[in-house]
């Protein structure tokens, strides 16, 4: 290993059908015919997709390498806390077409459901599988881009105007809440999810859809890419007209806790996460629905819209603290010629967006990334102006 023991990575990659086809070639510097969708780009040890690790000329898996030294790697405190793997997954995102509804289970729900489907003989790769690991996914995402998402629920005033205007014929139960009519959409026959969205579709139609920040236009987008048909029942056309549409400009910071119904729509972003794969879908995809278990875990409490605020550490460094203890997220614009010395108790990974970044006798390029064991000291100049994130 190089200066402090840090060593160069470079993700694992998802292809799925979302996915654009240049961004994240473009940051890895990689050649792509555009014949495949690059979604995401994965920075961590899980095993679905990790990252390749770069140690002299050898290569090698990150989870293999980690497996062979937890404690040099991940240190004592994070095995104690966290076990023998990774506390966060840090990804680059490309999201061209927007994303299945969503929520993501507690730490306790998760361990539950997934020793319950243990136990009944469900394989972890079965696409009926609900739960592929034992942990929470609370999430944040840094906008690069102009970012579109669905985040919690809009208004139950703006929900009714909503349904009033294009859907008047919706039957709305007794006491109208974001649970009873959430319930009332799954608990819609064929017939009936048939003849709302043919209205629903009819009504678009004599609207201006351009506007990105208004429900329809998303809705119009749904519309293209799942069709409605009596074989293919997915709510997620009505479960929309309930959500909140939440822009967030280059440099925003969204959160995405726990029981929080949300989907991705448009833009690149970075995320980090508790290092899971744990989804329960709402609709709006081929993928396996489980509505009974999404609505166990839905959490209807707050609308659970939220961004979190930067703390300025220095001028060209600020930090973004989620309320959960698995990971947080520090951002860095630096001028050339300044240099940061980084030192944890635990992993950390450095992704250089751009600008090159000298450590020890080594180079970083625009692009590339570095693993950072616990209680290794490295001190990283920007030999010119340089953007890079460092998750922790």
């Amino acid at each position: 290993m190089k200066e402090g023991g840090a060593f160069k990575i470079i993700p694992g990659i998802q292809h799925y059908a979302w996915g654009g086809t240049t961004y994240i070639p473009n940051w890895l510097r990689l050649n792509n015919d555009e014949s495949k969708p690059f979604a995401e780009a994965w920075y961590g040890d899980h095993p679905l997709a990790p990252a390749n690790a770069f140690l002299g000329n050898l290569s090698t898996r990150l989870n293999e390498l980690i497996a062979k030294d937890p404690i040099g790697i991940l240190g004592q405190e994070s095995i104690d806390t966290y076990g023998t793997k990774m506390p966060f997954l840090l990804k680059i995102l490309d999201v061209k077409d927007m994303l299945s509804l969503q929520l993501h289970p507690t730490k306790s729900s998760a361990a539950v459901g997934y020793q319950l489907e243990d136990e009944q003989g469900i394989p972890l790769n079965s696409p009926n599988r609900n739960y592929k690991d034992q942990n929470h996914k609370p999430e944040i995402l840094f906008a690069l881009s102009d970012f579109w998402m669905l985040q919690g629920f809009a208004t139950i005033d703006e929900i009714k105007n909503r349904f009033e205007s294009m859907l008047p014929e919706f039957k709305f139960p007794n006491e109208i809440g974001w649970r009873s009519l959430m319930k009332s959409i799954w608990d819609l026959t064929g017939e009936d999810y048939i003849r709302y969205t043919s209205i629903l579709k009819k009504n678009l139609s004599n609207i201006n859809l351009a506007d990105k920040n208004l429900i329809y236009h998303w809705i119009s987008k749904a519309f293209e890419a799942y069709p409605p048909n009596s074989h293919s029942i997915d709510r997620g056309l009505l479960v929309m007209l309930m959500l909140h549409v939440q822009y967030l400009k280059p440099g925003q910071v969204g959160y995405q806790a726990p029981g929080v119904i949300h989907a991705y729509l448009e833009g690149q972003n970075v995320e980090l996460m508790a290092n899971s794969d744990n989804v329960l879908r709402g609709g709006l995809t081929p993928k396996h629905i489980d509505p009974i278990e999404l609505m166990k875990h839905l959490d209807t409490s707050t609308s659970g819209q939220c961004l979190i605020q930067p703390i300025y550490l220095m001028d060209d460094e600020a930090a973004f603290n989620p309320p959960v203890n698995d990971f947080w997220l520090k951002h860095y614009m630096v001028e050339q010629g300044q240099s940061k010395t980084i030192q944890f108790d635990t992993v950390s990974v450095l992704l250089n967006k751009y600008g090159k970044l000298k450590y020890g006798d080594q180079v970083l390029e625009s692009g590339e990334s570095l693993c950072i064991p616990a209680y290794a000291t490295i001190r990283v100049e920007s030999i010119e102006n340089a953007e890079y994130f460092l998750a922790v």
